[in-house]
């Protein structure tokens, strides 16, 4: 069954579905570069209008949704779909690269066992026994 699913989705993909996402990609990138170019737009202008149409994007596929009898007459729902998964994978990047990007310094590691034994410190007590699994010296 997966496979039958998957199998048809494939041919976009390949060939002409290759093709049209090369000129889409082209074509943004040519109208980001313009208004960079002719309108003296700087890269926050940029990110404050990413930040302005990410939920309008969203609104536009949940209304997507709700008519899905009438896309799916049409012949436009399967444009939905990939344009959903390809709205998730975007926002997932958005979310979860600044957490994996932190998540490689040390002192985020550091930062993040002080809040949650912050109690503990307060106290005096070394973590990093309890933490390694030692037993303390007791005299």
């Amino acid at each position: 069954m997966a496979r039958r699913r998957l199998g048809s989705r494939s041919n976009f993909r390949s060939g002409s579905g290759l093709i049209l996402k090369a000129l889409l990609f082209l074509g943004f990138m040519s109208v980001v570069t313009a208004l960079l170019v002719l309108h003296m737009l700087t890269i926050s202008d940029l990110f404050a209008a990413i930040l302005a149409f990410t939920p309008t994007g969203w609104a536009l596929i949940l209304v997507g949704q709700a008519c899905r009898p009438l896309l799916k007459r049409v012949g436009f729902w399967d444009a939905l779909v990939e344009l959903a998964r390809a709205y998730d994978y975007v926002m997932g990047l958005i979310v979860f690269m600044p957490i994996t990007i932190l998540s490689w310094f040390p002192i985020v590691s550091e930062f993040q066992t002080r809040m949650l034994f912050s109690q503990a410190f307060s106290r005096g007590l070394q973590i990093s026994t309890i933490l390694a699994g030692m037993k303390e010296k007791t005299t």
